[in-house]
């Protein structure tokens, strides 16, 4: 008989295993990939160009989320734990933004908030951003710690879509795009369309993820993607991989097969009972699972409403950060037709360059539908655009299209459309009798965000364990 089992062999899942079995609970954790890390995952570099194999180590890069911040620390312990190292994010030297056929370098500009020198677009178009961010941070500031919707406000601001909140406070077409890039390529749950997203979600993202506490300060040496193998070390036949759980059943009556161990979690190839369950997926993919006796209808409802990032993260590699010697950090945006951002990547111990790329939402749907070299060439032609000609000419091109992941679904996160956190915002930590949730998107603080994954992990290993006694 196993006292819990985990659904999901992501950051969360695991976590929570580890906080369980510190408690003295059996566990069991079943994944339906046939690794574990779900959107955490690295991959090795194919170098053998440069490097004949078995020459040097091999460079590695995260496909997933990759950055830590100083406020992360639940992440940072568990990095510390592990022994992996950090580093600075390389983002010294002067940013891109390209906006229509303008083109600038500018200082202290990263993932969405100014710091420092502005660019040099026309005063009314910049004046008409900060002003309109102003009202924004306000907003922001009005929210409670933890989840939203119980503000007096909630009900209004979730009504509207943030395209709406967009139209009512810009007036150029700079800053409109300014608030619609932020909304598309900053990280709080999504990236998101501003007219699909709520206007309560986009605020609450900032409020309780925000870019001014620099959640991109630090990368980790050979790739974050190297923690969930650490985490599960030492599961050993706790940990059950390529076998997607399709029904979570609880006792109903005395004769109910469930009734001795409480929960029955169904595979395609076994059953596990257990005395309670944590679902550690996002709730899109958690929709999959039948259970008996049936979901409420406000959690039914967040399953079919909450939806999955539009991302594609492209990682490009050159034999050197050859934009350094022009004095760029690395980082561009803009309204490109395909990249809208892109970041400096580059673990130092490597020796070579790399820039990760994002192409997200409606841009990442037109461009997943091209053929493979008309993607690369896309994304080459929009790093050229920031970076120059030599951007042309990588040694290595990977792509990671996360709404193509059958077990993911979508990356960075989950978002909500307007209506859904007011309507069904209590379902997202609420239990199902003896199932709990677990993940990055039911996270209080810093969802969509390494942190949030493993504080979420922790907060159900402690609400099972209480519950078990």
């Amino acid at each position: 008989m196993i006292d819990v089992v985990v659904v999901g062999a992501g950051l969360a899942g695991l976590v929570a295993a580890r906080e369980l079995r510190r408690r003295g609970l059996s566990v069991r954790v079943i994944e339906a990939a046939p690794a574990v890390g779900g959107r955490m995952v690295r991959t090795p570099l194919k170098l053998e160009a440069l490097h004949p194999a078995g020459a040097q180590p091999p460079a590695w890069v995260d496909l997933g989320g990759q950055w830590v911040g100083p406020s992360h620390t639940r992440f940072l312990a568990l990095l510390q734990a592990h022994g992996l190292r950090r580093f600075p994010s390389p983002n010294d030297g002067e940013t891109v933004l390209c906006f229509g056929t303008h083109r600038c370098t500018f200082s202290g500009f990263f993932q969405g908030f100014p710091e420092g020198q502005p660019p040099s677009v026309p005063s009314r178009d910049w004046d008409n951003a900060m002003e309109a961010l102003e009202h924004f941070q306000a907003l922001v500031a009005s929210l409670p710690e933890g989840h939203p919707h119980h503000h007096p406000d909630a009900a209004a601001l979730d009504r509207h879509s943030f395209q709406d909140w967009i139209d009512a406070h810009t007036h150029t077409p700079f800053a409109a795009w300014y608030f619609a890039y932020f909304c598309r390529a900053v990280g709080f749950l999504g990236p998101a369309e501003p007219d699909q997203v709520s206007l309560l979600h986009v605020a609450w993202g900032q409020r309780t993820a925000p870019q001014g506490d620099h959640p991109e300060e630090e990368l980790i040496h050979g790739g974050a993607g190297q923690l969930p193998a650490l985490l599960a070390e030492g599961l050993g036949d706790a940990l059950v991989l390529k076998e997607p759980v399709r029904a979570i059943h609880q006792a109903t009556s005395s004769s109910d097969p469930a009734e001795e161990g409480g929960v029955e979690v169904i595979t395609d190839r076994s059953s596990h009972r257990c005395r309670a369950a944590i679902v550690a997926m996002p709730p899109a993919l958690a929709g999959a699972i039948r259970f008996t006796p049936a979901l409420p209808a406000d959690r039914q409802a967040l399953q079919q409403g909450m939806t999955m990032g539009r991302c594609t993260k492209v990682l490009v590699a050159y034999r050197r950060p050859w934009w350094r010697e022009a004095g760029l950090s690395g980082i561009g945006i803009g309204d490109r037709p395909w990249v809208e951002l892109c970041a400096d990547s580059t673990d130092p111990e490597t020796g070579l360059g790399v820039l990760a790329a994002f192409v997200v939402g409606r841009r990442q749907e037109r461009w997943s539908a091209l053929g493979t070299e008309q993607r690369r060439a896309a994304v080459l032609g929009d790093l050229a655009a920031f970076f120059g000609p030599m951007a042309l000419e990588p040694i290595a091109y990977v792509e990671k299209d996360w709404p193509r992941e059958p077990f993911v679904g979508g990356a960075f996160a989950a978002w909500m459309p307007p209506g859904l956190w007011t309507r069904s915002g209590d379902a997202l930590l609420r239990p199902h009798g003896r199932v709990f949730w677990a993940g990055t998107e039911v996270a209080e603080r810093w969802p969509g965000f390494f942190e949030g994954a493993v504080g979420s992990g922790e907060r159900a290993a402690a609400d099972v364990a209480a519950r078990l006694g």
